[in-house]
């Protein structure tokens, strides 16, 4: 298996996780497997950690449209409202609280 087929196949693997994640069903065993096969490919030199973390990227960004710090940070700003109470934020549509 050479770099890119190994960079397609975490890619895969990845998709499946996330999409998982879009259903809330969440799969720890496949999630970890994932992350054993990708520290593996490390690990023997057949691709190296920025590798690993754009092919995360690019999966999360076409999973979930944004990319994983977006989604990060859109989540945090949620949870903060939350704890505030602020009701504007809270009241504001899902699909449209995700475009701000």
């Amino acid at each position: 298996m050479n770099k890119q087929e190994y960079l397609q196949s975490c890619y895969q693997q990845l998709v499946q996780v996330f999409e998982l994640a879009t259903q809330h069903k969440k799969d720890d065993k496949q999630k970890f497997r994932t992350e054993g096969f990708m520290h593996a490919g490390k690990a023997l030199g057949v691709i190296s950690h920025d590798d690993a973390v754009a092919v995360m990227e690019q999966a999360h960004v076409d999973v979930f449209g944004e990319t994983i710090g977006d989604r990060r940070s859109r989540k945090a700003s949620l949870k903060e409202a939350i704890a505030r109470g602020d009701n504007d934020f809270i009241n504001i549509p899902a699909y449209e609280r995700s475009k701000s």
